[in-house]
């Protein structure tokens, strides 16, 4: 039959002199786009279908009024979008965003039913942006639906609580996001603060800080930092104890850095700049037969380095084929993970527990790479690797892997990116299931990867091209995360990309001629320039430090050559150099790709940053911009990470348990404490700090949910050796 119906095409075609019905149709066009089963013939239902196609007509109208249709909702709800088109008969709707059919992306949480509605499932802030609907065989009459997905605000105040003699300045700070981002208001005790009172109080910024001057007894209370937008209203409490002789609250505490140089390990708290801990390469690894850095008399070989969970710090050691995991609050070292040969690069996936590991299989950078994963990586266990799905049967292809950070406004990536040497284009891995999903071509922008990074705001992927084999660099491309498409492509923009943690702006640092700070806003539709600047400083690395006069963030630079920290205000664009920083690590002695003057920020409340040098690291105050102090003794420290103590007072009552747990031990010969134990130290270290009973219940109520998490901990910790 399929052979008397093409017979039946041709003939009538020849014969009628039909062969052309239009300039750029044919019949024999019906094989390429209705030959459903690829057999290189139509049967009697392929043709009939086609010529259905054909002739039948369909008349699509879309009423004006609703060409353009505004949608809301929020984060983790369910989207039904109906689509307005209409016709006679009923067409098939086609639903788009960017020029791309969602119904070809096959995914789990973007899908159109039959009835022409599009659904979306579990929405995130990467969902919102433009989405357009038509009729099949019809692209003139467009809907489009414009989804803004906004989210709950979150705040964070520092300190949690504090006692301050009369006469004396209260200073307290708050930290909120959200999108869209809040309105930021200080309270008293429930009631609007007389913010109208210049010499009283001070707001700084939008909210950022609120300063209470010559307090008294009456100034007493719970001050509030309070966010309201659409999304809903969130709240949280600095209290403030104004008493003739206030007792210590331990709010002063700094998080702690952890210094890897080629002898081992140093642990500092940067507020004094003392010594806490060292951990020497020559130690013994716990249960083992190691040293920590492998033979005496050898150097420490570090690769990266990342905080997990604020539980464990992972480091890669490249010339060992390991992954050390160090407990951070026992200072030691737990685990010894076996890997590929040279592991080096690491990141973590907090809400899948996962560390990625990638190894390099070479001291050099020769795009031979293996990926592996460390599963339940926060938790206490032997840990060990297993290797993703190969691509295309490889395991040993890989050049790199692109997996996205942890930014303020939460949210959960969901893929990843890998590429292969001199491949233009990205393999787009799925990170729960270890699943390569899709193939993104970018042969039409000459585009091999080099650095790649994400906003979880109106989900864009930014990354850094060059030409393949000759390494000419090609541009800037920007990516929608959902579907992949390009959004721009910039060939003028060069340099290695930055987002900062909230979202709202992407830093390209460009290094190629001379040195430029490109500033972009993060928009629905791609990224706009805001402003450029020029400076003579040799840039090696750079970090986001919290912003004093608004919620978001500055950016400070560490210099290859000079003994200089660059500070640049990304609202504003003023600029200010940081002087007398001590001079960088020759680039020479600089291993596994890192840079030989790194510089890290500990964090939302924290007040300090670090930056290795040399023969020392050095604190820097970000909040005054001034050095902190220089800690000497060190043979190139090479890699920092912080502890970072999101929560203040928790670091805080952490630090009274513990001492008085000492005590209670040392009295009482306790090996691992009770829950009723636990409780009678937490009371007596409240009862140190000398608190009312009304200002104290709701520290206590605080300190009641964290000691269901730290009970836990410290029996661990005791089951550890650590005690």
């Amino acid at each position: 039959m399929s052979l008397v119906v093409m017979m039946v095409v041709v003939k009538v075609s020849q014969e009628e002199e039909v062969s052309r019905l239009a300039e750029d149709c044919s019949l024999a066009d019906l094989l390429h786009f209705d030959d459903t089963n690829n057999d290189g013939q139509l049967n009697l239902n392929e043709f009939y279908t086609a010529f259905s196609k054909l002739y039948s007509v369909s008349v699509v109208s879309l009423d004006k009024a609703l060409e353009v249709n505004q949608v809301s909702a929020r984060v983790g709800d369910n989207l039904e979008i109906k689509c307005d088109v209409t016709g006679t008969p009923t067409p098939p709707i086609v639903w788009r965003r960017n020029g791309l059919d969602l119904a070809a992306l096959n995914s789990e949480d973007i899908r159109v039913f039959m009835d022409g509605s599009l659904y979306l499932t579990r929405l995130q802030l990467v969902h919102a942006g433009n989405y357009t609907c038509h009729a099949d065989r019809n692209k003139d009459v467009v809907q489009t639906h414009i989804l803004t997905v906004h989210t709950v605000p979150t705040v964070q105040v520092t300190p949690h609580i504090q006692s301050l003699r009369p006469g004396e300045e209260a200073v307290m700070s708050c930290r909120a996001t959200g999108e869209p981002f809040p309105k930021v208001d200080w309270l008293k005790n429930d009631e609007p603060l007389r913010v109208d009172i210049p010499h009283k109080y001070q707001v700084v910024g939008n909210g950022t800080q609120l300063r209470v001057r010559n307090i008294g007894y009456a100034d007493t209370g719970a001050y509030m930092c309070q966010a309201t937008s659409v999304g809903g209203m969130a709240r949280d409490i600095s209290s403030l104890i104004v008493q003739e002789n206030p007792a210590p609250t331990g709010e002063q505490q700094e998080s702690r850095v952890f210094v890897f140089h080629d002898w081992g390990v140093a642990v500092y708290e940067p507020d004094e700049c003392r010594l806490f801990h060292v951990i020497q390469g020559t130690d013994v690894i716990p249960g083992t037969q190691e040293y920590v850095c492998g033979d005496k008399g050898t150097n420490c070989s570090w690769g990266r380095a990342i905080n997990v969970a604020e539980r464990y710090i992972y480091v890669t050691q490249p010339r060992l084929d390991r992954v050390l995991v160090v407990s951070v609050p026992q200072m030691v070292v737990v685990d010894v993970i076996v890997t590929d040969q040279y592991p080096v690069d690491l990141s973590y996936v907090p809400n899948l527990d996962q560390v990625w590991v990638l190894n390099w299989r070479s001291t050099k950078d020769d795009g031979i790479k293996t990926i592996q994963v460390i599963r339940d990586a926060s938790q206490k266990k032997k840990h060990h690797t297993v290797h993703p799905e190969p691509i295309d049967g490889h395991f040993d292809l890989v050049e790199n892997l692109f997996v996205p950070s942890t930014q303020d406004l939460g949210h959960d990536f969901r893929y990843a990116y890998v590429t292969h040497t001199n491949q233009r284009g990205l393999y787009k891995l799925d990170l729960a299931n270890m699943k390569y999903v899709k193939t993104v071509d970018l042969t039409p922008y000459n585009c091999v990867p080099q650095h790649v990074v994400f906003s979880s705001l109106h989900g864009l992927v930014v990354m850094d091209c060059q030409e393949p084999v000759t390494g000419r660099r090609t541009g800037q491309l920007v990516l929608d995360y959902l579907t992949d498409a390009v959004l721009s492509h910039k060939p003028s923009l060069t340099g290695e990309p930055h987002v900062v943690p909230d979202s709202s702006l992407a830093v390209t640092v460009d290094t190629q001629d001379h040195v430029k700070i490109v500033v972009q806003k993060v928009t629905d539709h791609g990224l706009d320039y805001m402003f450029d600047v020029i400076t003579t400083l040799n840039v090696s690395d750079v970090t986001f430090f919290p912003s004093r006069l608004t919620h978001s963030y500055d950016l400070f630079a560490a210099s290859t050559d000079k003994d200089d920290i660059f500070f640049l205000d990304l609202h504003t664009g003023k600029v200010e150099m940081i002087t007398g920083v001590g001079r960088a690590m020759s680039a020479d002695l600089a291993q596994w790709r890192n840079t030989n003057r790194p510089i890290v920020s500990s964090g939302v409340f924290g007040r300090f940053m670090v930056s290795p040098a040399e023969a020392a690291i050095f604190v820097i105050n970000g909040e005054t911009r001034t050095v902190n102090c220089e800690i000497g003794s060190l043979v190139h420290p090479r890699l920092a990470v912080w502890r970072m103590c999101r929560l203040v007072l928790a670091c805080s009552i952490s630090t009274w348990v513990v001492g008085h747990l000492e005590v209670h031990s040392r009295k009482k010969s306790h090996n691992s404490p009770s829950s009723a134990q636990l409780k009678e130290v937490l009371v007596a270290a409240l009862e140190d700090i000398h608190l009312s009973v009304s200002m104290s219940s709701e520290l206590f109520l605080y300190g009641k949910g964290w000691l269901g998490d730290q009970q836990a901990t410290t029996v661990n910790n005791t089951e550890e050796g650590g005690g």
